[in-house]
């Protein structure tokens, strides 16, 4: 049950509670950014990027309902909170297809994640531009998940092992596909 106090929700760390306070915090700090964004622009007189800026804020307050609505608390947390805390690498996410109820698969995709996202962290060159993108496709029979990683990669060799290794195994989720490049990096997961 959540406390008034704290949002028992894993946040990067797999061990993070987030309070209240500390969401609210995070959640207006960002407003505050878009808002400024808005202002500059319109005092500058570019209206076209102002309404760019208003349709981006619009898309992304979609895809954090979509994903709420999958029924993944955990995962959604982990997802909406990533960029909260300093990476190597920008995230950003997308929800396509119907929303289904994935319920059953939140902790384990929340596991394999943070997993995913750590070892990312120490794959990845911290003086490259970095960026990892998430779509979730909810459009088929079954949910597939889209990791697309481009940035510079100063131990490849690590990221790959571990993929290698997580593929062969029998562990949830199944990964279906991977590439690793230098500067690339896909990967495919699915739940039937």
């Amino acid at each position: 049950m959540l406390s008034i106090d704290t949002l028992n929700f894993r946040g990067n760390d797999m061990n993070k509670n987030w309070s209240t306070i500390e969401v609210l915090k995070h959640t207006r700090h960002d407003w505050l950014n878009k808002i400024q964004l808005i202002k500059g622009n319109i005092a500058l007189n570019k209206i076209d990027r102002v309404n760019t800026i208003i349709e981006e804020i619009v898309i992304d307050a979609q895809n954090e309902t979509h994903l709420t609505n999958l029924q993944i608390p955990t995962f959604a947390a982990l997802i909406m909170t990533l960029n909260w805390e300093p990476h190597k690498y920008q995230f950003d996410y997308d929800v396509v297809g119907d929303i289904r109820n994935l319920s059953n698969y939140d902790s384990k995709l929340t596991e394999w994640c943070s997993q995913f996202f750590a070892i990312l962290e120490e794959a990845v060159d911290e003086m490259g531009e970095n960026h990892l993108s998430l779509t979730i496709d909810c459009s088929l029979e079954e949910t597939r998940f889209f990791f697309d990683f481009s940035g510079i990669l100063k131990d490849r060799e690590y990221l790959t092992n571990w993929l290698t290794r997580i593929s062969k195994s029998e562990q949830f989720p199944q990964i279906t596909e991977y590439k690793v490049h230098n500067k690339e990096v896909s990967i495919t997961i699915h739940i039937a």
